[in-house]
Parts: C-alpha cells; structure tokens; sequence
C-alpha cells in the first residue's frame, strides 16, 4: 500500500496531528501499523491555547486522526516521485 510507504518516509519527522475531537497533538513519529495507527514520542497534547500535557510517548487510533500537518521543509515532490 502507498500510504504506508509514505508514512516509512516520515518516520522519525516532527509532526501535527488534528483528531476529530479537537484536540491537537505534537510529536514524533516513531512507528505506525497498517490499520493507521500512529506512535508518536516527545509529545505535546494541547486542549486549547492556555492547557497543554506533556508525554513521553502517545499511541493514536487511526479512525481518530482529522489530519495530519507536516512539517514545510518536508519536500513532498520528492518523497511521492520515491513512491
């Protein structure tokens, strides 16, 4: 599957994650599963502005994820063209 592949080529980046709750999560990403789950460390888990909670790792259910932010200098073009 594609969309693994390019979850491969984002392993150990920084990254956004929305969940559909609203609630905005700041990691990196260290693993992911086929049913697209994703493990991220160093993480923030921000509520709003003002209340933020740090961990050392989080797991994401993959039916939770809104979207996903990368990073800008991350060069798309390039890692899809590797697909």
């Amino acid at each position: 599957m594609k969309i693994l592949q390019f979850f491969k080529k984002l392993l150990n980046e920084f990254i956004t994650i929305e969940l559909k709750n609203g609630i905005i999560i700041y990691g990196t990403l260290f693993k992911f599963d086929k049913s697209m789950n994703l493990y991220l460390k160093n993480v923030k888990k921000s509520f709003n502005r003002e209340k933020s909670v740090y961990f050392d790792s989080v797991s994401i259910r993959g039916s939770m994820v809104r979207y996903i932010i990368l990073p800008n200098w991350v060069n798309l073009d390039l890692i899809l063209s590797e697909i």
